[in-house]
């Protein structure tokens, strides 16, 4: 474990993400296109990419199908990042984007992955009893995999609570609301999921205000997300709604952009910023990730220049 590391990043499911640019995309045509990358990632696998360029240590948890670790291992080879991810049967997913420059339209392809035996998940509870203390940041991010559900996912949930951690949890809505008796400290849900976590509809963005007081009951702090909308920060000492003035041509990719705000957010409250601040500098870090065509890809000049273009209200 890096020395002073606080943060552990759990990837239960990571991917290899592709992004293949094809003009004018047609479904059933044959067209050309062009890969634009191809790298280690998945939810808990940006974060802490993110992270790292933030030069904030952490750690990486986590399962990866045997094949592909000695490539997720050097391809996020960092000072600022310990890999540690146990190598399982089976290939680790991998996602396509296709990006339509000319209509402005994405198209996310999703891969199953790999199954998890009883077997992996013992071997990561006893990793995470072991890691975790007080003190200690655990941030479940991503899809679950084949072979675990949410039952498996709140005792990992727990085993990180009985040793003092706190826990972050950016998934489905079904595994937040299974998380609800483990009140954990944050949950980033996005609209849909926070629709589905409260299993009911929330069709417009400022509707995420009238669940204030359940949201409370559930977490310390909740970031929803809402795209090009922005986003709010909930908690009992703070209502915050927050989005950066940004010409709409300049968004390349919006993949990695959530995970980019949650390592801002991170990155603020391990230096002992203000809430405000913290939320504040999460929504930069995430607009930086949106500029670049390489989901994860920040530019600290960007964060810079994002921070003085930030819009935010007190609710």
């Amino acid at each position: 474990m890096l020395e002073s590391t606080k943060i552990i990043s759990v990837a239960l499911n990571p991917a290899i993400d592709r992004g293949i640019e094809v003009p004018n995309f047609k479904i059933g045509a044959h067209i050309p296109g062009r890969q634009l990358f191809r790298r280690a990632a998945g939810k808990a696998v940006n974060l802490a990419r993110v992270l790292s360029t933030l030069e904030v240590p952490s750690m990486l948890l986590g399962f990866v199908g045997r094949s592909q670790q000695k490539y997720f291992e050097a391809s996020l080879k960092s000072k600022y990042l310990s890999c540690q991810l146990f190598a399982v049967e089976g290939n680790t997913r991998e996602n396509i984007t296709l990006v339509d420059p000319v209509n402005k339209i994405e198209t996310h392809i999703r891969d199953r992955g790999f199954e998890v035996t009883k077997a992996d998940l013992n071997r990561l509870k006893k990793k995470l009893a072991l890691v975790c203390r007080e003190e200690t940041i655990v941030i479940f991010s991503g899809s679950l995999p084949v072979g675990m559900d949410e039952m498996n996912f709140v005792e990992l949930v727990q085993i990180c609570q009985m040793n003092g951690a706190k826990v972050c949890v950016d998934s489905a809505g079904y595994v937040l609301r299974a998380c609800k008796p483990m009140k954990p400290w944050l949950i980033k849900p996005n609209i849909e999921e926070l629709s589905e976590m409260l299993e009911t509809k929330i069709d417009s963005p400022e509707r995420v205000i009238e669940f204030r007081n359940i949201i409370e009951e559930f977490v310390s702090v909740a970031i929803v997300t809402a795209g090009a909308e922005g986003a709010w920060l909930i908690s009992k000492q703070e209502l915050l709604r927050g989005k950066v003035r940004i010409d709409s041509n300049e968004v390349k990719n919006t993949v990695g952009c959530g995970d980019a705000m949650l390592a801002g957010f991170l990155t603020g409250i391990t230096k002992n910023y203000t809430l405000y601040d913290s939320f504040a500098y999460a929504l930069a870090v995430a607009t930086a990730a949106a500029v670049s065509i390489t989901p994860a890809d920040i530019s600290k000049d960007n964060i810079a220049r994002f921070l003085n273009c930030i819009e935010m209200s007190k609710l």
